[in-house]
């Protein structure tokens, strides 16, 4: 395996998986605690990522000090499709390098079309959302472990995690259930969770915000929306991001952290009575 770290840049090239997650645990941190205000994490020189080993870069964007600095990260196409389907573009400004073909020369006319046909999408992410006020986050956790992956999600939950509206679950009541507890919460309009008041239903947690989600009411359906969270809402596995959709049986997850790998909540939706 090659990793390297000089300036602001982190370049990984991994033989395998196992490789590139350790690269990642190990020299990630490192690169968000040098001074600079942008930091760049190269991964196009490893082989082929699946979705699994995708999630170990996506819990490292998103949360900790990366959420407060500026991440360019280049990306082979191959995990393209991973970085759109989670949202991360939202995130971090991501650059998908094609490699040059065997013979060392581009097809302009080619690119060209492929271009205007739309097959590559401009990568540039927008700039950040404003981050809550520094009183409005929980602090941050520190232990010895890596963060554990994201818990996965099947294929078809995934896909329900950028529904449209006309695919949720229309009830005129909903219900979120606290896993843990088996505690039933009744949701006509609107509810809040967090740390403490006015959320809703308080979970006095340290990874938890004082207001991490909310669930609301439009129309006959239900929206799940994190409220800029600290330690992020998972819907299904993946990170919620903007407002989406539920449905019958959807697994909310909150704060992933060091301390709680698995969430230091797991919630479900649903619309069925007891």
């Amino acid at each position: 395996m090659s990793a390297s770290l000089r300036w602001n840049r982190l370049v990984i090239a991994a033989e395998s998986e196992e490789e590139f997650i350790s690269a990642v645990f190990d020299y990630f941190p490192q690169l968000l605690q040098l001074p600079y205000e942008q930091v760049e994490m190269d991964i196009t020189g490893t082989a082929e990522i699946s979705e699994d080993a995708f999630r170990s870069i996506a819990l490292k964007l998103i949360g900790g000090e990366a959420a407060e600095k500026k991440v360019l990260i280049r990306i082979p196409p191959s995990v393209d499709r991973y970085f759109r389907h989670a949202n991360l573009y939202r995130m971090v400004e991501v650059d998908v390098v094609h490699p040059l073909p065997a013979n060392g020369k581009v097809d302009a006319a080619k690119v060209k079309a492929n271009i205007q046909g739309g097959k590559y999408a401009a990568a540039k992410a927008p700039a950040k959302p404003p981050r809550p006020d520094l009183t409005d986050q929980a602090p941050v956790e520190l232990a010895p472990e890596p963060v554990a992956p994201a818990p996965q999600a099947s294929a078809g939950k995934q896909q329900r995690a950028s529904r449209p509206v006309d695919k949720a679950t229309k009830a005129d009541v909903g219900f979120l259930v606290d896993v843990e507890s088996g505690t039933r919460h009744e949701i006509r309009s609107s509810v809040m969770i967090g740390r403490e008041p006015p959320s809703d239903l308080v979970y006095q947690i340290p990874t938890i915000s004082k207001r991490h989600f909310q669930i609301r009411k439009e129309a006959d359906a239900f929206m799940i929306e994190d409220m800029r969270s600290t330690n992020g809402t998972y819907l299904n596995g993946l990170p919620v991001h903007e407002p989406v959709p539920l449905r019958d049986g959807d697994e909310i997850v909150v704060a992933i952290t060091l301390k709680h790998p698995k969430g230091a909540r797991i919630f479900q939706f649903t619309t069925k009575p007891e």
